[in-house]
């Protein structure tokens, strides 16, 4: 099977520079990053380090890291075979199994999300998010259909009457079954992240309900009654939980990823129950990556 991390020269190509081809190949692409890759060895032609000024020739086999291009490829899954990825639906809304690694809507140097692909598939342009998830966060998602819709689950997630569920790991051996944290969430324009702002941030409440205690992580169950961003990454996090694989929120996560096989943030969206002419409730389960984590924690728990 051709791996679609490798990048083939042909005669029509050749001649121009390493970094002028990926410029263009990585469109969206920060130029920045693009001379980080190859001058790091992230970048390969050949199997080779090489430098950005190389000159690519015919049959060269580029290798760029797979995560570059994770976003086209599930862009493309969700155009041909929309299917796969649709829960539930009715005439008014979607119920949207959401994988990892895709934003949700376009923003910033973001080429495809989910939200422009599924719009393009369903060829419907009145397809709105009710709620968002992070890029890295897997799960349910609630995608309204028309404006009526759109409109009543917007005033019901103001409301707080949305009722959403997570899975996920955290770092460490809980102090308690049940925690419940309260604190006000701000936005840190010069880092780039959320942070704990009691006297001027928004108000966020996490829930966490402890699963099962494994020797280093804890598997819980969280429930937001707000939905502020990145909250249950920023709430586990200041209160010496981080959720496993939040290289944002725990910088010394790497080492302790690579020991039980984790190669993305264990954070899923696996309970959505609201109100819409009747009672709804959706259950998603782990998807089979971060069930085989789990499974490794059982064997180094034994």
């Amino acid at each position: 099977m051709e791996k679609t991390n490798i990048l083939h020269v042909n005669k029509e190509l050749c001649g121009q520079r390493l970094d002028n081809f990926l410029i263009k190949k990585l469109k969206g692409l920060p130029k920045s990053l693009i001379y980080k890759l190859v001058r790091s060895g992230q970048v390969r032609v050949n199997k080779k380090r090489t430098k950005v000024s190389y000159r690519i020739t015919e049959k060269d086999l580029i290798r760029i890291p797979p995560y570059l291009i994770h976003n086209e490829i599930i862009a493309k899954k969700i155009i041909s075979n929309v299917s796969d990825f649709i829960h539930f639906e009715n005439e008014d809304f979607m119920i949207i199994d959401k994988p990892y690694g895709i934003a949700v809507h376009g923003g910033t140097n973001q080429d495809v999300d989910f939200l422009s692909s599924l719009k393009k598939s369903k060829e419907n342009e009145n397809l709105s998010l009710v709620h968002r998830l992070d890029k890295n966060t897997s799960g349910c998602m609630l995608i309204s259909k028309n404006y009526q819709t759109a409109s009543f689950l917007g005033k019901e997630l103001t409301n707080r009457n949305i009722q959403k569920k997570y899975y996920a790991l955290l770092v460490g051996t809980l102090s308690k079954d049940i925690i419940e944290i309260e604190s006000k969430i701000d936005k840190d324009n010069r880092n780039q992240k959320m942070i704990i702002n009691n006297s001027e941030g928004r108000e966020a409440h996490t829930k966490i309900r402890l699963i099962k205690q494994f020797k280093t992580h804890c598997l819980v169950d969280v429930e937001i009654e707000t939905g502020r961003t990145h909250q249950i990454r920023l709430h586990t996090s200041s209160i010496g939980y981080p959720v496993a694989g939040d290289n944002k929120y725990n910088e010394d996560s790497k080492q302790s990823n690579l020991n039980i096989g984790l190669k993305r943030l264990f954070l899923h969206s696996y309970y959505l129950s609201f109100f819409y002419n009747k009672k709804y409730e959706f259950i998603i389960d782990l998807p089979s990556d971060l069930k085989e984590v789990i499974s490794k924690l059982e064997e180094l728990n034994d």
